[in-house]
């Protein structure tokens, strides 16, 4: 079987996990309000966020560190559609998010992305500043093999790492910033077992619905 029958393959589990999972999680319950201070409304979230990419990896650990960053001449523009899906727990949420991005610069190429992600959304200044804590891993699929992903192949795994921010008198709207991940996921996609692929810092505005 080639590297994309595999890599096919090895995507339809994970995803089937994370539906599994999704699906049968006892823990939450279902809402309509996507935090505490926002204004109500149905858990719907449309975002838009912008980029360039830097050397430094979430392997490492370097890519949450902003002076540690090399910029290389590649720009992401990203449009992501997010759902709640429920509450967990007490201070938490399940949600997924479709992302549809373009990078330029040193190569040209779009990205499809589905990441299911949680949440943390307590904090003891939420009354003034509404803040959420949101990490996703899910799939991704580029319209070519990638250079800065240094690896052969379309789809890989996406990864979510954000800080979203709403003053009290923003009502529907907030803004965030992001680490927009791509990744091998330790060979989970192709044969290579380390880590591959390519890191956005990124700052973005949603607009709640």
């Amino acid at each position: 079987m080639n590297n994309t029958g595999v890599s096919l393959r090895k995507a339809g589990s994970v995803m089937g996990v994370t539906l599994s999972m999704l699906a049968a999680g006892p823990a939450w319950s279902w809402h309509d309000s996507a935090s505490h201070y926002r204004s109500p409304d149905r858990g719907w979230a449309l975002g838009v966020h912008t980029g360039r990419s830097v050397e430094e990896s979430v392997h490492t650990g370097e890519v949450f560190v902003p002076f540690e960053w090399e910029f290389e001449d590649y720009y992401l523009t990203s449009v992501g559609l997010r759902k709640t899906m429920g509450r967990l727990w007490q201070h938490s949420r399940l949600f997924t998010e479709m992302n549809l991005a373009w990078v330029s610069g040193d190569e040209e190429y779009a990205e499809a992305a589905l990441t299911p992600g949680i949440t943390w959304d307590t904090f003891p200044w939420d009354s003034a500043l509404d803040t959420t804590l949101a990490f996703g891993v899910g799939l991704s699929y580029s319209s070519k093999t990638t250079e800065i992903d240094t690896i052969d192949q379309r789809w890989m795994a996406s990864m979510i790492f954000e800080l979203e921010m709403q003053p009290a008198a923003w009502k529907s709207w907030s803004v965030y910033s992001r680490i927009h991940h791509r990744s091998n996921a330790f060979g989970l996609f192709g044969d290579e077992s380390s880590q591959k692929g390519s890191n956005f810092p990124s700052i973005g505005v949603r607009y709640h619905f």
